[in-house]
């Protein structure tokens, strides 16, 4: 059912529905994981926006990527991965790493990437990022078009100095907003609840 201040809103504007859409950028902007992936001596890094936790105890990660994807090939075989989140400054490098192929160049002497040493897993992750996630992959399955991969994270480095006291964010993530454009947070326009305000 529709709100009455959902049809104040909108007035007289024609509402569009699809059924069955083809174009779901709704949920956007969201924050870009560069995932790492290591079979042997091949070794690729991919950006993948499609990504979220699933669960605090114990911590479980998942990201969708598309079977097309040299990283999906690698990660099939291997069965463990890295997710490494960087800062708005490296969206540039976010990029290439999401629109080139690992088939065809080694993205790590392309680009010049720094790696970071894993300590559980033995795929490395991205030397400038500030967190990084360790996965071995607990399950994947396909969803349509993309196979979702749920891992359980088994280490995590971060820089304690791009984080606030309670853990939150204090830094500029590489926000996608769709259509390789990417955006910046406006840290001076903030809604900060009290918790006990709602209630838990």
């Amino acid at each position: 059912m529709c709100t009455e201040s959902f049809w104040r809103r909108w007035g007289d504007e024609k509402v569009v529905f699809e059924k069955d859409p083809t174009s779901l950028y709704q949920i956007y902007p969201t924050t870009v994981a560069v995932i790492g992936t290591r079979y042997g001596n091949e070794l690729n890094f991919m950006a993948a926006a499609w990504h979220t936790l699933l669960s605090f105890n114990p911590p479980i990660f998942g990201v969708s990527i598309s079977p097309k994807r040299y990283t999906h090939d690698l990660l099939m075989k291997s069965g463990e991965f890295t997710a490494s989140f960087l800062d708005h400054e490296h969206a540039e490098l976010v990029e290439k790493l999401g629109r080139t192929s690992g088939r065809r160049i080694n993205k790590v002497l392309e680009y010049g990437l720094e790696l970071l040493n894993p300590r559980v897993v033995k795929v490395p992750g991205v030397g400038n990022a500030v967190a990084v996630y360790e996965c071995r992959v607990l399950e994947s399955r396909s969803y349509g078009d993309h196979t979702f991969f749920v891992g359980r994270i088994v280490g995590l480095h971060y820089n304690p100095r791009t984080f606030d006291e309670v853990g939150r964010p204090a830094y500029d993530p590489v926000l996608y907003l769709g259509k390789d454009v990417y955006v910046k947070i406006d840290r001076f326009r903030t809604i900060e609840f009290d918790p006990e305000k709602f209630g838990k």
